[in-house]
């Protein structure tokens, strides 16, 4: 049965809604629309309640890349409950191979925070911990192997009623 909301938000200051909100509406592109607070506590409630309802599932690559040098090349994990992380990358290769890259984590679907960045065969991995109201994790990031396998790895956590987390360590493609 699903946790109330009440119970499930309890220790959540209500302005974190507000920020997260603020957040996603930074990050929208041009024409789409934005989001509220309250609708994003609303859409965050009932994933949360399904998610309890259905039971721990395990992270999920739900978008590959193509492998295709020279092209941006995006890619998609559903880590647990309303946490997921995406990003892109564009792959230069080489024996100096360099990758030009973005990262994020989104929260019901809507992206809450992204950090561009670049990788190369002297630097070939970065890491981030960030907590973000109802959202928490760790996030690694590397081309790695003689295939230039794009390897992410950490962990997510999503709060309803206590923090809720998976951890994830997955290859979503290869440009070698």
């Amino acid at each position: 049965m699903a946790t109330d909301p009440s119970a499930g938000l309890q220790g959540i200051d209500p302005g974190a809604w507000d920020q997260l909100a603020q957040a996603i509406n930074e990050h929208n592109r041009d024409g789409e629309p934005g989001t509220t607070a309250e609708a994003l506590k609303q859409h965050y409630i009932a994933e949360a309640q399904r998610f309890e309802d259905q039971g721990v599932t395990p992270p999920q690559v739900t978008q590959h890349l193509s492998g295709e040098a020279d092209k941006w090349d995006p890619w998609e994990i559903k880590v647990i409950g309303p946490v997921s992380v995406y990003g892109g990358i564009e792959f230069s290769s080489g024996e100096q191979w360099v990758a030009r890259a973005e990262v994020g984590i989104k929260l019901s679907g809507k992206v809450i925070w992204s950090e561009g960045f670049n990788l190369n065969s002297k630097l070939n991995s970065i890491s981030w911990e960030k907590s973000l109201g109802v959202v928490w994790g760790k996030l690694t990031v590397g081309i790695y192997g003689d295939n230039k396998c794009l390897t992410v790895n950490g962990e997510g956590c999503y709060w309803w009623g206590k923090w809720h987390c998976a951890g994830f360590n997955e290859t979503v493609g290869c440009f070698g």
